[in-house]
């Protein structure tokens, strides 16, 4: 068990994803006194719930470039960080209805000038050589990344952290954050108060707390409009050997489905965020909150995968899970500093957090470092807390018109 220091350069509240990442990248560029507080186990937040899929698909520019450098780390992340991460290039399919060919053909060409390896594909290649049991005529159009597909989140998490602790980083699990501790006059960090009554003394802080930033920052007078939204998600068998088969984005039907190499397993997700059920913050931290799907989000998500795949009857439920994204407002993180000297944000992912997460760490690092990115072509201004005040939101460059949500 790690003892905890009196003082750290660098406290990280949260040994997810992004947490471990983050001191991963300090740590590389020479910070030693690192200290990361998990409450729980490292990975056990929404690490943990992740579904995994890895792709380069978006209608945001910068969330492409910051996917297609993290792509790099997770083909070569035996050599990168020392440890598998469970890289499986099974390819990603996206595919869209009549009304959004168009869009989905401009985000495309996007996508490949930000140098994503997708292409259009035709309804045949589909049937023929990626999904033969899929109903492509339904669809309009499909573009697919042969290099997309998708990762083990958790071994993706305790690779960075046996990575970081490698170069000195300190990580203490079930060591809970109780509050920030603030100067007098509340203008700079001081340290952290853990919940059996331990202080760490740090003039820098990182907040990879997830739904928790809300209410940490809060209680120092600093709004994070992060809430968590509950996903459910299933896992069926399709009854029968479908072979290779890639991750799959329906914006027909809003939904994805990540296949399991080693099971034979689907996992169907839900991606109409119309009506969106949030969990409270401290039910959350409690665990109070239902495991597993509905019976209602069972049905619908299985009524929209027969509808995609009528041949498949034979299908079968093997389980089901509730976990919850970390939303912000317009769907994009927080990779900020904060009215408070010493106090910078890395939360709110909106379910875009695993695929991106070796280019966060870089991010988040270069932020507490210098002040400002040193990733070719990502800037941190779309990621600032001050946004919303200002209104300047980050815009998707060729939104699609039938879906309601935000991940693309």
């Amino acid at each position: 068990m790690t003892s905890l220091p009196q003082t750290a350069d660098v406290v990280i509240i949260g040994a997810g994803l992004m947490g471990c990442s983050t001191a991963y990248e300090l740590a590389k560029r020479g910070i030693k006194n690192i200290v990361v507080l998990e409450k729980n186990a490292i990975g056990s937040g929404a690490t943990g719930q992740s579904s995994g899929v890895l792709r380069g698909h978006y209608s945001y520019p910068i969330l492409t470039r910051m996917a297609v450098q993290s792509l790099e780390t997770f083909k070569h992340a035996k050599e990168i960080l020392g440890n598998d991460v469970g890289y499986q290039p099974v390819g990603y399919m996206f595919g869209v209805d009549e009304e959004n060919i168009e869009t989905l053909k401009k985000n495309v060409k996007m996508q490949q000038s930000n140098g994503v390896n997708t292409r259009i594909v035709s309804k045949e290649e589909v049937k023929k050589e990626i999904w033969p049991q899929l109903d492509t005529d339904q669809f309009g159009a499909f573009a697919f990344e042969p290099e997309g597909g998708y990762g083990d989140p958790v071994l993706t998490n305790q690779a960075y952290a046996d990575a970081a602790r490698a170069l000195g980083v300190k990580i203490k699990q079930y060591c809970g954050v109780h509050r920030v501790i603030t100067s007098e006059d509340g203008s700079k960090v001081v340290g952290v108060e853990t919940v059996d009554g331990h202080t760490v003394f740090s003039s820098c802080l990182i907040v990879a707390a997830g739904i928790g930033a809300h209410h940490l920052m809060k209680n120092v007078g600093v709004n994070v409009p992060v809430k968590g939204q509950r996903a459910q998600l299933v896992y069926i068998s399709p009854g029968t050997y479908m072979g290779r088969v890639p991750s799959f984005g329906d914006f027909k039907h809003d939904q994805y489905i990540k296949p399991e190499v080693s099971s034979g397993h689907l996992l169907l997700g839900n991606a109409d965020h119309a009506n969106p059920q949030y969990i409270d913050p401290a039910d959350y931290d409690a665990g109070n909150y239902p495991r597993h799907a509905t019976e209602e989000a069972i049905e619908k998500a299985i009524v929209k995968f027969l509808s995609c795949f009528p041949t498949l009857v034979q299908s079968k439920l093997i389980s089901s899970y509730s976990a919850a994204y970390e939303i912000t407002p317009d769907g994009i993180p927080f990779i900020s500093s904060t009215p408070i000297e010493g106090i910078f944000l890395c939360t709110g992912f909106s379910g875009h957090g695993f695929k991106i997460t070796p280019s966060v760490g870089k991010l988040t690092a270069d932020l507490v470092l210098e002040g400002k990115s040193r990733q070719k072509g990502i800037d941190l201004a779309p990621f600032r807390l001050t946004r919303f005040e200002e209104n300047d939101l980050l815009e998707p460059e060729h939104p699609y018109t039938t879906t309601v949500n935000r991940h693309v």
